[in-house]
């Protein structure tokens, strides 16, 4: 199969596709695409014979987003993106450039699955978004930056960000310039009804009255080496010696 340009309007979103995506993180795929633009030569819109997207339903939504901006808009965003501001002055010219040119004539690499059956063009759909791998958060953390890949849209925490869960533990997770998750973040269907359907921003999640008839069994603490005199003094400690601390040795009451 062959990639082939064609304009941007001559392509059709899918809106039969149930894949949906949060404005923070569709914020950060426009971010992407506009700081590696070769992406989409990559990755391209695989479309059928009327030029439905199958796959590549978001980038597609994400292009129109970029046509749509005007060229202050589109040139304040380009400067603006962390990994644009990594680049030399010239890199960022020739980028500013090539968007600006791209608005005037908006168009996206098209990969036509001709062949597919409307039974597998069905399959297809989810298939090219199902994740089946799991990411290696020690190597993420000892290999990347985790301030790039929040800006990619990766769900890890920044260095400087303090993690409260639940085991009954304090956990230091240091040598990394990164804290990463012991264990996979909860899908939205395990979360509590009032965080249901919320982008899950560490800065902007709401608080939740309990109503103190429900006791809180354990507690889970992740952080960098270098913050552990900080955490230590919150919970009282003059250093941080254990892996686990029971809760009543940090003072701690449970409901009954």
């Amino acid at each position: 199969m062959n990639t082939t340009k064609v304009k941007l309007t001559q392509v059709s979103i899918n809106n039969a596709n149930p894949r949906t995506i949060t404005d923070s993180k569709f914020q950060k795929l426009i971010n992407s695409l506009l700081a590696l633009p070769k992406m989409l030569e990559l990755r391209p819109i695989v479309v059928d014979d009327t030029n439905v997207a199958l796959g590549g339903n978001m980038r597609y939504r994400a292009l129109i987003a970029i046509a749509d901006m005007n060229d202050d808009e589109l040139t304040s965003r380009i400067y603006g993106i962390p990994d644009v501001r990594k680049k030399t002055k010239g890199e960022q010219e020739t980028l500013v450039s090539y968007w600006l040119a791209w608005k005037d004539n908006p168009t996206v690499p098209v990969i036509k699955a001709s062949e597919l059956s409307d039974a597998e063009k069905k399959e297809f759909i989810i298939k090219d978004n199902v994740a089946y791998g799991d990411w290696d958060y020690d190597a993420l953390a000892n290999q990347w930056d985790s301030v790039d890949l929040n800006s990619w849209g990766l769900d890890v925490w920044a260095p400087d960000a303090a993690v409260f869960g639940g085991s009954s533990s304090a956990r230091n997770n240091g040598g990394s310039d990164g804290v990463m998750p012991s264990e996979p973040l909860p899908n939205e269907d395990s979360l509590p009804d009032e965080l249901q359907g919320i982008d899950l921003d560490p800065d902007s999640l709401p608080k939740i009255t309990g109503d103190d008839k429900t006791p809180m069994e354990r507690v889970i603490i992740v952080f960098p080496k270098e913050q552990s005199e900080l955490v230590a003094s919150m919970l009282g400690l003059e250093k941080i010696e254990k892996i686990i601390y029971p809760l009543d040795e940090l003072g701690v009451t449970c409901a009954e």
